[in-house]
């Protein structure tokens, strides 16, 4: 096991950062496709999707995740298809519901938009933003977004190439590809990025579950530390060690699936999130985990 590097201590003027939970819908997962002994008992267990506003002294505001869209027709013909055989949703409010009751004008309050990947159910539906938000995907999801696999090209994918603006869309640099110090150790990561340079916000490079997988290392403004995990793990047995991350056999192609696309790397970044919580005692948020969920909903409220 690699050394784990101190989380940095706060500075005499430390900024930290105002997080407030968004609404995103919710799934109902089929229990044996994410993990294995299937330790909820049921065939299918409901999961919020959590998405969040974090807003920094400056002024500047991020959104992370934008959830499920509420009209799941204009997804991908791939995505929707999905949705009615597989997957069921149910979006009561969406990320833009709970911007507006807290206040928070989407059309000119938000700055970026970072997305911690590329599924359909963290991409909610971005045009709803105003003209000057900037959006933000992780290393290597340019390839799926943009590359010629991605939907309409293939009529199948997931992936729509038409889901951000491309003139106002990056994508964080590939680690290796990037810049001397972009990318630096921190905590049991390898790879770890200030945003805003002055350790409020770190983006932690995520790999395993699908490539531009990211997650964040936020210092709140209660002083301590929250680690927003996105898609490391779709139940908190999984980062507890009750469970496994499973396989399967698609039942279209007959082939052996994972719900993440590197299983090795998302088991390794498991651990290191569990790594994070036990020695560095940050707390861990799975962006699914209804155990967190229901005993949290009320943390966070946008409009404090």
């Amino acid at each position: 096991m690699s050394d784990f590097i101190p989380l940095p201590e706060p500075s005499s003027n430390q900024p930290t950062i105002q997080l407030s939970r968004l609404e995103g819908g919710y799934l109902h997962l089929p229990s044996d496709l994410f993990m294995t002994p299937n330790t909820t008992n049921t065939t299918h267990f409901r999961v919020p999707d959590m998405c969040w506003l974090l807003r920094h002294p400056s002024g500047k505001s991020m959104v992370f995740d934008l959830g499920m869209r509420k009209d799941i027709e204009n997804f991908t013909p791939g995505v929707y298809k999905r949705l009615q055989e597989l997957i069921k949703s149910e979006i009561p409010e969406d990320v833009f519901d709970s911007l507006r009751a807290g206040g928070v004008d989407p059309q000119k309050d938000i700055d970026l938009c970072l997305l911690s990947h590329i599924h359909y159910d963290h991409c909610g539906d971005p045009s709803k933003f105003g003209p000057n938000t900037q959006f933000m995907v992780g290393p290597g999801a340019g390839k799926l977004l943009w590359g010629e696999n991605a939907y309409p090209v293939d009529k199948h994918s997931h992936f729509d190439s038409k889901l951000l603006p491309r003139d106002r869309a990056k994508e964080l640099p590939i680690p290796g590809e990037a810049p001397e110090g972009y990318w630096k150790p921190l905590g049991p990561f390898p790879e770890a990025h200030d945003f805003f340079g002055d350790s409020s916000v770190f983006i932690v490079n995520a790999p395993g579950h699908l490539p531009g997988h990211v997650n964040l290392l936020v210092r709140e403004r209660s002083g301590g530390w929250i680690y927003l995990a996105g898609d490391t793990a779709h139940h908190s047995d999984l980062l507890d060690g009750k469970a496994e991350v499973s396989t399967y056999t698609d039942a279209a192609t007959g082939c052996l699936k994972c719900a993440h696309s590197d299983k090795e790397a998302a088991e390794t970044h498991i651990k290191r999130v569990r790594r994070l919580r036990d020695e560095g005692g940050v707390e861990i948020i799975l962006h699914h985990d209804m155990n967190w969920f229901e005993k949290n909903k009320n943390r966070f409220p946008v409009s404090s």
